[in-house]
């Protein structure tokens, strides 16, 4: 927590700019674009990383520049190689959906050559085209570009290293690892959705209307026209596009259906069949260039097939290289493929047969072990990324992404110093490196110490025998002087071509601490945000994945005014699990005392206590068994709004809801049906549904204890024009919910609040409804109700502790048509709002929003996927005085 105002210059050009912003005019929230007030300001704060990334790019001559697009909706700029991070998307664009708001899991970008500045890129999962004029920093979509394409996905952009006018882009989906598979029955890829083993295709494909293209831009890329090899099969998808640096009009295609060649920049192409490769079905591919020998070298992924051989199964493909620009290829696999013996160790064999031959072949785990069970004298893992360090041609680093591809375990990234006459296994994370195995890795002459060092995610060091979660891209900065990596959910980088990693975006405050800042590029889903009067010193804020965190005061070792926080472990830190955290509340008797509920992962569907301030925690009770309705391992069953009774401290609540207005991640699986308020009177060990008086077939939001004096439990009821919702209330000692009185015509009611001066506030509405219907109200007698923002759709409303006067409404991009999702903020009571989302990238997905208690001016919020952020407006930044109870 900052215990000293910030610098006077801070505060006047602050209050400057706030003078000068004009409030909202409502009228305009439909059909105009609102710039957010600068005097408030979001950082996002710890941790770092936190969640799966699958996409990682180097600025081609920028080497401190790098740019991520992680899988939670967030895209990210690093201009000091990682170890801090800017959003890139436009706080003030329109909801996500729009894909107005920028680069969403930013796809493919490519810079010129002559000006560093200009770019063009795409993203992951729609035909969309953006442009940058400031290296990435900021990106605007281009509707006349994406036009010019239909409605194919560009997989590969490319420009011509010495005429910025000329740029090729190619077709395809296959960098998306998540979604773009190969198998035994469609070995040239298929895109989709993985299925469980042993259904027909195994894999379900999506709508897809891939047709394989190529095109040319000779203008900067303002128009495009297709070069598209004849003959090319139309499925096939163009895996990259690289231009030969010395002969420009010598371009490179590698595709799903071959290898492809032009020599007179795209009017004609060859097709290099029989050129060496087993499959000619190209995964990857990267080119090495020596200026002062003119000379490309390049390397390719052909397709690695399991092929039955009996009762065993032999492979083809691998890794090829060519030394005479494509002409012809030579096999460079070596000493790559794992002998018998390593086979044999027990991690290795059942992912060979599970993760890799089940799902190859779509059968299941025993069937497969059944018909091939005699293990191969030697198997290469089915690698999927190949790069070349762009300063030596001998130095290379291969990918085998068992976490998402069909391979197996045993080496997740691969490296040779020799152009590819010898390889080993360059990260080694996991205890069989030095355990078990370790001779058998000698004898391959790899070397077997740890070597790597996470921070944040300690714990994990040396927790599985390999590494459960392999990762699906590596890359060589311009300069080859920096390796970034994605590991799970662990962002390394290598500063010594892969002698050692390291994880660089977290920082502990001081050594053992356990207090960390982040970086700037969370992925984290963040979740409900929980202030304590009795703790005024932190904020906690649960999350996905990453149980709970507390803020700490001393993020200023690591960066100026930074914010840190300290992870609470379950069951503790020397035995930490993965929990995904929804809800947590403290005993009304005992601060020490807590409680939380889990929506995935460890203790899923059980209330946890811990009765020494979080340090340790121990199962209470059941609400639900996942394993009841499925399996659990990706199931998500949201539990929200824990609440204790402050006068039966043995009285628990919460909500699980089908469909929440806040942006959360998941929905549970068809078979569950007991959705409502459930509570607890007997401390948490007992749970039933409680809906007795409430609307069927509507889904609670929200529930929370009333004030002293209109003591009860509220509910908040989501509903529509045909089944309304509403505000209901469960006093003590009744048998049902009772209706409370709400803005007449109002059919929805997302969140309440109440005020120290006596308000009670509604936050609400519908989509397709009027802003006369919806937004926020508020009513001091219970009886009359008065809109104070009025505007058809809002979700959170807080009041601050200290000043009624002080609120904070969002505006979530529940639907494309949102123009001006976000935060809002009024001091006056809600006659005027001005909007405040500078900085935060994920304005319009909020799952929490808080106003301080003891700070003036500092707000806090929880987002879908870019973890937490922090709001302070200097003009207004005080510490309040705790003693005084302001």
């Amino acid at each position: 927590m900052m215990k000293e105002p910030y610098k006077l210059i801070g505060l006047l050009l602050a209050s400057s700019v706030s003078m000068a912003q004009s409030p909202i005019d409502f009228n305009k929230m439909d059909t105009h674009r609102i710039d957010s007030d600068p005097s408030v300001e979001w950082t996002q704060f710890g941790p770092g990383g936190s969640g799966n990334n699958y996409h990682i790019y180097w600025h081609p001559t920028d080497p401190e520049v790098v740019f991520q697009g992680p899988n939670m909706g967030n895209s990210y700029r690093s201009a000091d190689r990682g170890e801090t991070y800017e959003g890139i998307l436009d706080p003030d664009g329109p909801g996500y959906k729009s894909r107005d708001r920028g680069p969403v899991e930013i796809y493919a970008p490519e810079f010129s050559r002559q000006d560093p500045d200009f770019g063009i890129c795409t993203i992951e999962d729609a035909p969309v085209i953006y442009v940058t004029h400031d290296r990435g920093r900021t990106w605007k979509r281009s509707r006349e570009i994406s036009q010019q394409f239909g409605e194919q996905h560009v997989n590969t952009i490319a420009v011509d290293p010495t005429d910025d006018s000329i740029w090729y882009a190619g077709s395809g989906n296959v960098r998306d690892c998540n979604h773009y598979f190969f198998t035994h029955a469609r070995p040239h890829g298929i895109y989709g959705s993985q299925r469980v083993v042993g259904t027909p295709e195994g894999v379900e494909q999506s709508d897809y209307n891939h047709v394989a293209k190529i095109w040319k831009s000779t203008d900067r890329g303002q128009t495009w026209k297709e070069i598209t090899p004849k003959g090319i099969h139309p499925e096939a998808q163009i895996t990259r596009i690289l231009v030969h640096p010395g002969r420009t009009e010598t371009i490179f295609a590698p595709t799903t259906y071959g290898f492809y060649k032009s020599t007179d920049s795209g009017v004609t192409w060859s097709h290099k069949t029989g050129s060496g490769m087993d499959n000619d079905i190209i995964r990857s591919m990267d080119m090495h260039y020596d200026p002062a020998a003119e000379k490309v070298t390049l390397f390719a992924i052909d397709l690695v097939k399991y092929i039955p051989a009996g009762s065993s199964i032999r492979y083809n493909g691998g890794i090829f290289k060519s030394t005479d620009e494509g002409e012809s290829w030579t096999n460079i696999n070596n000493n790559m493929p794992l002998g018998k013996s390593l086979l044999e160790s027990y991690l290795i064999r059942k992912t060979y047969y599970k993760t890799a031959l089940a799902k190859w072949f779509n059968m299941t785990e025993k069937d497969v072990t059944e018909r091939y069970p005699e293990l191969p004298e030697k198997m290469l893992h089915s690698v999927s990324i190949v790069r070349v360090n762009p300063r030596d041609v001998n130095k290379l680093i291969v990918v085998n992404n068992y976490k998402s591809q069909f391979t197996f375990a045993g080496g997740m990234l691969w490296r040779s110093d020799n152009g590819g006459s010898d390889w080993f296994v360059t990260l080694r994370n996991g205890f069989m490196w030095e355990g078990d195995d370790m001779e058998l890795w000698k004898a391959r002459n790899n070397p077997t110490s740890h070597n790597v060092s996470w921070v944040g995610q300690k714990e994990w060091e040396k927790r599985d025998a390999y590494d459960r979660k392999s990762g699906a891209i590596v890359e060589f900065n311009c300069d080859g002087t920096t390796i970034m990596y994605q590991l799970a959910k662990i962002v390394c980088v290598s500063e010594d071509n892969g002698d050692s990693w390291y994880e660089n975006d977290d920082k502990e405050t001081a050594p053992g601490s356990g207090s960390w800042v982040g970086a700037g590029n969370s992925n984290m889903p963040g979740t409900q945000i929980v202030q304590e009067m009795r703790i005024p010193d932190s904020v906690f804020f649960c999350s996905g994945e990453n149980t709970i965190w507390r803020t700490t005061d001393d993020g200023g070792s690591v960066r100026p005014d930074a914010q840190a926080v300290y992870k609470l472990s379950m069951p503790g830190k020397d035995d930490p699990e993965e929990c995904s955290v929804d809800s947590m509340a403290f005993h009304p008797e005992d601060v020490n005392t807590m409680y939380s509920l889990q929506f995935r992962q460890a203790y899923f569907g059980k209330l946890m206590r811990s009765s020494d301030g979080g340090a340790n925690w121990h199962p209470v009770g059941t609400l639900f068994n996942p394993e009841d309705y499925g399996n659990p391992v990706n199931m998500h069953i949201r539990q929200r709004h824990l609440t204790i009774d402050p006068d039966n401290p043995d009285h628990l609540y919460c909500v699980v809801s089908k469909k929440f207005v806040d942006d959360i991640t998941g929905v549970p699986p068809n078979k569950f049906k007991a959705f409502g308020v459930y509570r607890s009177m007997d401390g948490g060990r007992n749970w039933e549904v409680f809906n007795r008086g409430l609307p069927e077939g509507n889904d609670v939001q929200k529930i929370g204890m009333g004030p002293s004096g209109q003591v009860g439990l509220y509910a908040a009821v989501r509903g529509s024009t045909s089944n309304p919702g509403g505000l209901y209330v469960l006093r003590d000692g009744e048998r049902k919910w009772a209706r409370v009185n709400i803005p007449e015509g109002m059919v929805s009611i997302h969140d309440f609040t109440f005020s120290s001066d006596g308000r009670l506030y509604v936050s609400g509405g519908a989509l397709d409804g009027s802003n006369s219907l919806g937004g926020v109200w508020f009513t001091e007698n219970g009886r009359d109700w008065k809109q104070v923002f009025p505007y058809r759709y809002s979700n959170h409303i807080r009041v601050a502790r200290y000043d009624p006067n002080v609120l904070l409404v969002s505006v979530p991009s529940s639907n494309s048509d949102i123009l001006n999702p976000g935060i809002y903020r009024s001091l006056d009571k809600g006659i005027t709002w001005h909007k405040i989302n500078t900085g935060n990238i994920q304005s319009d997905r909020l799952n929490d929003l808080a106003i301080d208690y003891w700070q003036e001016g500092v707000y806090w919020c929880s987002t879908y996927g870019a973890g937490y952020y922090k709001a302070v407006d200097l003009s207004r930044y005080r510490v309040l005085d705790r003693d005084a109870g302001n």
